[in-house]
């Protein structure tokens, strides 16, 4: 009984492998993926489509150099309210290091300490920009705070 038991277990074992061979072939081997052969025609194959250049991203705005101040009085005289846009800030000032957005508000927020010594840090300056706009993009308003140096 323990014989036939194991054989009849072989058996389907088997069968079970041949059908799964079988049936994973079917699909290797077939020919249904092919493009049927046409019968010669006259036209030419269409030729490929021209490629389109990409369109070139502009280049982020620049970073400040280390050890420089966010703002000065010539760079704060050119905020004009009601006309400096978002993109002419980014220029002026770079990319902020905060973004607010609350309804009908956009700040960008540029701030910037200044320490020194190496084992015991010292603060000797503090800066913060906020840039206000409207829902437009352009300016509504600008802080500028600092305090040290």
């Amino acid at each position: 009984m323990i014989h036939s038991r194991r054989s009849r277990t072989a058996m389907a074992v088997a069968v079970l492998g041949a059908f799964v061979v079988l049936s994973a072939g079917c699909g290797l081997f077939s020919r249904s993926k092919d493009k049927p052969p046409e019968a010669s025609q006259s036209t030419p194959p269409p030729a490929p489509a021209p490629a389109t250049a990409p369109t070139p991203v502009p280049p982020p705005p620049p970073r400040r150099p280390a050890g420089a101040r966010i703002a000065d009085e010539e760079s704060l005289k050119r905020l004009v309210q009601g006309k400096t846009t978002k993109a002419e800030v980014r220029d002026l000032f770079g990319i902020p290091q905060e973004i607010v957005i609350a309804p009908g508000l956009e700040t960008f927020i540029y701030s910037r300490d200044q320490t020194s010594g190496w084992l015991s840090r010292t603060t000797e300056r503090v800066e913060m920009l906020t840039v206000r706009f409207d829902t437009q993009g352009i300016l509504k308003d600008f802080e500028y705070r600092y305090s040290g140096k």
